[in-house]
C-alpha cells in the first residue's frame, strides 16, 4: 500500500479536526503530549548555556557590548549574503559586497535597503539557495499581522532555545519568575473548539505546569469557569495576549470576583496600554510587565523593575526611522525597523515591523545602559469587537490564514450584530473562500451576526500612518449595564 504524506499545513488541519472532535480527556492527553515535545525542544542544552549569558551581557562595559553587536551583525549579514538568493541580489543595487560585510558595524546599517513584509511573502524563507531543507526547521509559524496575508517564519531548534533563553533572562527573570514555574497562558491557539458553548474553557499541560485559557470564549456567561481554573491551579505567573488578559480581568472586576493573585503578569504580542496595566494590577493584586516582540523574532523589548521598556540590541538591532529613511531623534515617533541577530533560521535585516515608536528622553534607574529605553510603542491600532453574547476580541489574524490572494483585510463593526469586512485581493483570490471566512467569523464572534464582504482597491491608513485592522462603532457596556 503506498505511503500517504500530507504537507505540514494539511497535517495540522487534519490533527486539529481530530482534536476538536475528541472528548476533553483525549484533548488533555493531546495537549500533554505536545507539551512534553515542546518542552524538550525549547528548554534543552542551548537554553541552559545561554540564558545566564544574556543576564551577564546586561552588565558588560559599553565598548565590549558594542564589539559583540558588530560581530553578531556581520555573522547575520554573511549568512544572508552567502545562503539566500534574495539579499545579495537586493544588496548588489547598493554596492554591498562580501568584503564590505566583513567591515560592517551597526552604524553602517543605514546603507542597506529597508525590507517589508511583501518582500518575504513573494520569496518564502528568503529563498534559501539550497532549498528549505538546507536549514534546521523544527517549527514554522505563520503570521498575518494587520494585512491578513500569511507570512511564514521558520525556526531551528538551536534558534528556538536561544530565543527562550533571552526571554527567560530579559523578561521572566526581570519579573521575578521563570519558565520552569507554573503559569497561565492566553494565546492564539484554539485549544477549545470555538463553537463550544459549555465549560471547561481551558486545558492543562502537565509537563509545562501550564493552564491554557481559551482566548475565544471570554464572555460574561463563561467567566465563572475561568475563575475556577485560576483558583484551582494557582499559577505563579500569568502570560499571553495583553488584550485577552485585560478582557478577562475586566470581567472579573465587573462581576465582583477576586481571582488568584499570581506573583506577576507578563503580557506579550500586543501593546500594553495604561488602562490595561491598571486593571490587571488592581484585579490580580500584583505587578504587570510588558514584553514587546513579534512572530518574526527580530526585535525584543521588555520592562524592567522600574517599568521602563528596554530594547535588547543583542537580540535584534532596532532603528526608529522618519518617513524619509533618516534616523528619528530622541522622543520623535518613527517607524520601527529591526535587524534580527538571533533568528538565523529566518533572516530579517532592516525589516519594517509596521510599528511606530520613539526613544525615551530619560535614562532608567536600573542602570542597564547597554539596553536603550523606548518611550512608547504604537502597535496595532485595533478597536474592540463585541459579540452578541458579550465576548470581546481584537484578533482576527487566523481568520485569513490558508486563503491566498488576500493582501489586506479590515473589519468594521457597525453594530453588535453587523460586521463589514473589506478585502484587498489579488488575482489569486478565490471568492468561494467567503463561505469559510463567514463560518470562522461566526465561530469567533458568536451566532446572530451579519457579515458583509466587500472587495476594494485600497484601504486608507489612519492619520498616524498606521493600518487599522479593526474598527468598531459599538460602545462597550459594563456587565451590570447590559440588558
Amino acid at each position: 500500500m503506498p505511503r500517504i504524506i500530507l504537507p505540514q499545513e494539511q497535517m495540522m488541519s487534519f490533527l486539529m479536526f481530530i482534536y476538536n472532535h475528541s472528548p476533553v480527556l483525549f484533548q488533555n492527553l493531546g495537549i500533554n503530549a505536545y507539551g512534553w515535545h515542546w518542552k524538550r525542544i525549547r528548554l534543552g542544552r542551548v537554553f541552559e548555556e545561554e540564558h545566564p549569558r544574556w543576564s551577564e551581557r546586561e552588565k558588560w562595559p559599553a565598548d565590549r557590548f558594542k564589539d559583540y553587536l558588530a560581530v553578531k551583525l556581520r555573522e547575520a549579514l554573511k549568512t544572508a549574503y552567502e545562503r539566500t538568493e534574495y539579499y545579495p541580489a537586493r544588496w548588489s543595487e547598493y554596492g554591498i559586497t562580501r568584503e564590505r560585510i566583513d567591515r560592517f558595524t551597526p552604524s553602517d546599517l543605514g546603507i542597506l535597503p529597508v525590507t517589508v513584509k511583501q518582500d518575504f511573502r513573494a520569496r518564502p524563507g528568503n529563498n534559501w539557495k539550497d532549498g528549505e531543507k538546507s536549514r534546521d526547521r523544527v517549527l514554522v509559524r505563520r503570521t498575518s499581522g494587520s494585512t491578513g496575508t500569511p507570512l511564514e517564519v521558520a525556526f531551528g531548534k538551536r534558534v528556538l532555545q536561544e530565543i527562550y533563553a533571552a526571554v527567560e533572562a530579559r523578561s521572566y527573570r526581570w519579573a521575578g519568575v521563570s519558565l520552569r514555574e507554573s503559569r497561565s497562558m492566553i494565546g492564539a491557539r484554539p485549544i477549545i473548539p470555538v463553537s463550544q458553548k459549555n465549560p471547561p474553557f481551558w486545558r492543562y499541560n502537565h509537563f509545562e505546569r501550564q493552564v491554557y485559557l481559551s482566548a475565544f470564549h471570554i464572555a460574561p456567561a463563561n467567566i465563572p469557569d475561568y475563575y475556577r481554573a485560576l483558583n484551582r491551579f494557582k499559577p505563579v505567573f500569568m502570560t499571553g495576549f495583553a488584550s485577552a488578559n485585560f478582557f478577562l480581568a475586566r470581567m472579573f472586576d465587573e462581576a465582583a470576583l477576586c481571582p488568584h493573585s499570581p506573583r506577576a503578569v507578563v503580557t506579550s504580542s500586543e501593546k500594553l496600554y495604561p488602562e490595561m496595566k491598571e486593571t490587571l494590577e488592581r484585579v490580580y493584586r500584583t505587578k504587570v510587565y510588558e514584553s514587546y516582540g513579534m512572530v518574526e523574532n527580530c526585535a525584543m523589548a521588555t520592562t524592567c523593575e522600574y517599568g521602563r521598556l528596554h530594547v535588547s540590541p543583542d537580540f535584534g538591532i532596532v532603528e526608529i526611522l522618519r518617513e524619509d529613511g533618516t534616523q528619528a531623534g530622541v522622543g520623535e515617533v518613527g517607524r520601527v525597523v529591526a535587524t534580527g541577530l538571533v533568528n538565523t533560521s529566518s533572516l530579517f535585516i532592516r525589516y519594517d515591523t509596521g510599528d511606530l515608536a520613539a526613544w525615551s528622553t530619560e535614562s532608567c534607574p536600573c542602570s542597564r545602559s547597554n539596553l536603550p529605553v523606548l518611550k512608547d510603542i504604537v502597535g496595532r491600532l485595533e478597536d474592540l469587537v463585541i459579540g452578541p453574547d458579550g465576548r470581546e476580541t481584537i484578533r482576527f489574524d487566523r481568520t485569513f490564514l490558508e486563503f491566498p490572494g488576500i493582501k489586506q483585510a479590515q473589519v468594521i463593526q457597525e453594530a453588535v450584530d453587523n460586521l463589514r469586512l473589506k478585502l484587498v485581493t489579488t488575482s489569486d483570490y478565490d471568492p468561494s473562500a467567503e463561505k469559510e471566512i463567514r463560518k470562522r467569523f461566526q465561530a469567533i464572534i458568536g451566532e446572530g451576526v451579519s457579515l458583509s464582504i466587500e472587495e476594494v482597491d485600497t484601504i486608507p491608513l489612519d492619520p498616524s500612518g498606521k493600518f487599522r485592522a479593526v474598527i468598531s462603532k459599538v460602545k462597550r457596556e459594563r456587565l451590570g449595564e447590559r440588558k
